[in-house]
């Protein structure tokens, strides 16, 4: 019986794609070809390195998330994507360049070259910045030191050239729309230690950047380690307000650091928390949406009732508290989490109720045991231990693994029931496997 039906089966789905006239039957060889996007993509690749300068090579920037040497965009709006690269030329005064190809009678042709500047390709965006409907090439070059100044440049293609319409020194800068007219604009942060720092705001206006404002800030601000731009408030009726977010530190010695908000109001920049002390903390953290309602958090950190009087920061398991500005000239409360800076974990977000209302017990000792408990009543309601490998191997029970070192194995125990869903440390490397894990799957 299981012999006939191996042979009925296959004969009878055979008969039923002859009698639907399904085309799903075709030539082996036709169903393995390749894709026709990589062979071309290999294609251009092979026409952009023939027509390198010798000795140059291909970069990428510097930018976190830009992984592309080669960006397909439809510069002149015709439909169409140009391909854009920038390559370096060590031994040039100008070390880096870029080519524009266009696909002509399916052949990529290089359509023009154009300059750079520094040794370095910092960051680089395709936007319309020329509120002409095309977009443009913002590009930030440096030197590669950063004692010397960083310059963003602006190109427009317009199909046959490239003009550059914008060359401006920068520290810092973001693409945003803060004067709220569905036109982008540039804000730039030029900071000189000691001396100088401004903060800058321009749009693109009759053939020209022109200065929308210019705000001066204190000079004392040794490097702004992470400028963010995109809504601050959102208001009851639901109008959002867009600003710029400064994470500054205060000297290279350190991680002391503060936020400043800037929002623009009738054309002027105006930073809007003026109290410095407000966002105040000992280590270096960012400034990011967390709870991903498109408004930016800022984070403050707290240490648990009963260890301010901890003297060594290092011995103070530290809560990391994210606010969002309150659109006058204070700080709402959002979401907390307990923040690890030694070995870089994170454990929360705790439930939004227990604000104020949880702590570490103080006979916790960091990098070995922590038991979190509520204010009032002194019950657990989670644990975190520090395991060897050896230990977590042999035995390690209803603990559940949170992050693993070349050391040591992070466990953690819930003794109430809260979601732990929005944990960064739920996505980990898929090679951050913990012991027990790797070996099971390696006795497969």
């Amino acid at each position: 019986m299981v012999k006939r039906y191996w042979i009925y089966i296959p004969a009878a789905f055979f008969l039923l794609l002859l009698l639907s006239g399904c085309s799903f039957i075709s030539d082996p060889v036709l169903m393995m070809k390749t894709p026709e996007l990589p062979a071309e993509k290999e294609s251009l690749r092979s026409i952009v390195m023939a027509n390198l300068p010798e000795d140059a090579s291909l970069i990428r920037s510097n930018e976190e998330n830009d992984t592309n040497v080669i960006h397909f965009v439809d510069l002149d709006n015709d439909g169409v994507n140009e391909a854009v690269v920038f390559y370096e030329t060590p031994d040039q005064t100008i070390g880096i360049h870029g080519m524009i190809f266009r696909k002509t009678t399916g052949t990529w042709v290089k359509q023009i070259t154009f300059d750079g500047a520094g040794k370095v390709l910092e960051s680089l965006y395709f936007k319309d910045m020329t509120n002409d409907g095309r977009v443009d090439i913002v590009a930030g070059y440096s030197i590669g030191n950063e004692e010397t100044q960083n310059y963003v440049f602006i190109y427009s293609y317009t199909g046959k050239t490239v003009e550059r319409v914008l060359e401006h020194p920068y520290t810092n800068f973001v693409i945003s729309d803060m004067n709220k007219d569905h036109v982008n604009d540039l804000t730039i942060v030029e900071l000189k230690h000691g001396e100088s720092n401004f903060i800058t705001t321009f749009q693109y206006e009759d053939g020209s950047f022109l200065e929308l404002d210019k705000l001066e800030m204190k000079p004392y601000i040794y490097d702004y380690y992470n400028v963010v731009a995109g809504k601050v408030y959102v208001d009851p009726e639901g109008n959002s307000v867009e600003g710029i977010v400064l994470d500054a530190t205060l000297s290279n010695v350190g991680e002391a650091s503060f936020t400043t908000v800037i929002v623009m109001e009738d054309g002027k920049l105006k930073s809007v928390l003026p109290n410095q002390d407000q966002t105040y903390r000992n280590y270096r953290v960012y400034s990011e949406d967390i709870n991903n309602d498109g408004i930016i958090e800022i984070p403050l950190l707290n240490p648990p009732i009963g260890w301010s009087y901890f003297k060594n920061q290092d011995e103070i398991p530290y809560f990391c508290s994210y606010y969002q500005w309150d659109g006058k000239s204070g700080l709402k409360f959002v979401a907390e989490k307990y923040h690890d800076f030694k070995y870089d974990f994170d454990f929360g977000f705790f439930p939004p109720e227990w604000h104020n209302k949880i702590t570490v017990d103080t006979k916790s000792e960091m990098n070995k045991y922590l038991r979190f408990v509520m204010i009032d009543s002194g019950k657990t309601v989670a644990e975190i231990k520090f395991f060897s490998l050896y230990e977590w191997d042999k035995q390690h029970d209803d603990w559940k693994y949170l992050k693993r070192t070349s050391e040591k194995v992070i466990a953690y125990k819930k003794s109430v029931d809260f979601d732990l869903s929005n944990n960064p440390n739920k996505n980990k490397p898929k090679n951050e496997v913990p012991p027990i894990e790797r070996k099971d799957k390696q006795s497969e």
